[in-house]
């Protein structure tokens, strides 16, 4: 925590306070999770968390009545800080689920904690401006993804997470990506193909 987060926080919102970082070291919790775990489930507001990626891959889901079909709306990697800035902000329920595609280490600060931290911190709302920046561009980089070709899509993809296929299961990335697996599969062999020509 005080070796990787704080200066990281430090370099969005400016100094901590000593008092700002033992709080939060003291309200930390590093967590060894496994494949499959959730972080998260959909639900009430204060049982979310913000979680720091340390390492491994987790995604975010939510289930549409309506069409019957699982949505991946995003993928997290090592140094993302996971956190609904609009549910925490707004006290509305969370819809999403996060759970890990490998196993990895997450640092993990509760609802309430975190509230008291911004009460005594108010510096801290910079980063959860910068946050919900940052997740406001990734779903504006989404739904153009979403709009192109398949290749296309799948090329784009590639770009910003390039060991990212060899990791987790190809359907996770299929779905994430609005296409079959036998879809991605033709797209990726036609990729790599034009990557060795």
């Amino acid at each position: 925590m005080s070796k990787e987060i704080i200066p990281k926080m430090e370099l969005l919102v400016g100094p901590l306070t000593q008092e700002c970082m033992e709080y939060m070291i003291l309200n930390s919790r590093i967590k060894q999770v496994n494949k499959d775990q959730y972080l998260e489930e959909s639900g009430t507001y204060d049982a979310g968390h913000l979680h720091y990626i340390y390492s491994g891959i987790a995604h975010s889901f939510y289930y549409d009545d309506e069409t019957d079909k699982t949505f991946i709306t995003r993928l997290w990697k090592k140094e993302d800080i996971i956190f609904d800035v609009k549910s925490f902000v707004n006290c509305e329920d969370r819809m999403e689920n996060i759970q890990m595609l490998e196993d990895g280490e997450v640092i993990s600060i509760d609802h309430f904690p975190l509230k008291n931290l911004l009460n005594n911190s108010p510096q801290l709302f910079t980063l959860f401006t910068r946050l919900q920046i940052e997740r406001e561009t990734y779903n504006k980089f989404y739904q153009h993804l979403l709009k192109s070709s398949v290749e296309a899509r799948l090329m784009l993809f590639l770009k910003h997470n390039p060991t990212i296929i060899n990791r987790i299961n190809r359907d996770c990335i299929a779905q994430h990506l609005n296409m079959s697996r036998s879809r991605l599969s033709t797209a990726y062999a036609l990729y790599k193909q034009n990557r060795n020509s």
